[in-house]
């Protein structure tokens, strides 16, 4: 049963959780109302419509292979939207720091070299990545907001905290990844 109320849908059963897990949520339906309004969001981040479909596909593939994981605390849709916006964040960190490698080290010449070259950076990009997951979340908050293109004053008023402390927690993070990546 659909029912709506405003500009949200309500799905009966998508509220319905018990002890932190989805019951009776009726994927067929929560896909049909809302694949549509989810690719029209990513949109707004990628502008690239196949990409966005493929983002959402994604992200109701990971909602049903976890059903019986997930911890979602208020709505279905709210964790779809989060979802979405997340999957958009990370693919437009991904295309930038690809973008930065390759003006930075990709050859001008020689096509062979070239691809050997471009494994070779798209695993760095990955232990990158690895690395970042493994700091603490406020130094792996700062970072991806930088990734993002974010100044640090932008960065400071979003996580509510003073330049000078992004600055330390943004040196900190620098350090270990360092350490980390050190070959």
């Amino acid at each position: 049963m659909i029912c709506s109320y405003g500009r949200s849908i309500l799905i009966k059963g998508m509220n319905d959780v018990e002890e932190g897990r989805i019951i009776n949520l009726n994927f067929e339906i929560v896909f049909e109302t809302t694949f549509a309004r989810l690719v029209k969001y990513a949109n707004s981040f990628l502008n690239d419509f196949n990409l966005c479909e493929d983002l959402v596909q994604e992200v109701f593939l990971r909602l049903w292979e976890k059903r019986n994981e997930l911890q979602i605390q208020k709505s279905v849709n709210e964790y779809l939207f989060r979802s979405v916006r997340n999957k958009c964040i990370n693919t437009i960190r991904n295309q930038k720091m690809e973008e930065i490698y390759q003006d930075e080290y990709l050859p001008k010449s020689g096509e062979e070299q070239f691809f050997s070259f471009q494994n070779s950076t798209e695993e760095n990009i990955q232990l990158l990545y690895c690395a970042i997951e493994h700091l603490t979340p406020k130094r792996k908050q700062i970072l991806n907001y930088g990734l993002l293109g974010l100044k640090n004053q932008e960065i400071a008023e979003i996580m509510g905290i003073s330049v000078n402390t992004l600055k330390t927690q943004k040196s900190h993070a620098y350090r270990k990844l360092r350490s980390m990546l050190v070959v």
